[in-house]
């Protein structure tokens, strides 16, 4: 019997465990991509996150084609065209990464300035999460 090449849950997750998030709208879409981009830098930034793993769950090509797909800010769609650069910017020249981390950032928080100020009692990004003793 062949076995699957992705397992449905990697051996330390159980199929009880789940958080989903959300965005919707261009608008709220825009802000949730900027500020999560943004955590994943501060993370690469301060050792904590590798680039590999950043480019890989969220700052990778699929992304970004999404976005290119929307019409979003210009900057935005900029910012993780260089986020998903990043691995190999670690890779080829480890010494260019802090200030392409700090572009990436910069471009970011303009793009937050630049959106209409969040409706304090807009959707939330999380719709769900599940969790559940065994």
């Amino acid at each position: 019997m062949e076995q699957p090449v992705n397992p449905p849950h990697p051996p330390h997750e159980t199929p009880s465990e789940a958080i989903a998030l959300q965005a919707a709208g261009v608008e709220e879409s825009q802000r949730f991509v900027a500020v999560t981009a943004l955590g994943m830098c501060r993370g690469i930034a301060l050792g904590t996150l590798s680039p590999a793993y950043a480019c890989s769950r969220f700052l990778g090509p699929a992304l970004l084609s999404r976005l290119e797909a929307m019409e979003v800010h210009p900057e935005l769609r900029r910012a993780i065209h260089l986020a998903t650069e990043l691995e190999d910017v670690a890779r080829l020249a480890p010494e260019a990464l802090t200030d392409s981390l700090t572009e990436i950032e910069d471009k970011l928080l303009k793009v937050l300035a630049d959106l209409p100020p969040p409706r304090p009692h807009g959707e939330k990004w999380l719709v769900m999460s599940r969790y559940q003793d065994g």
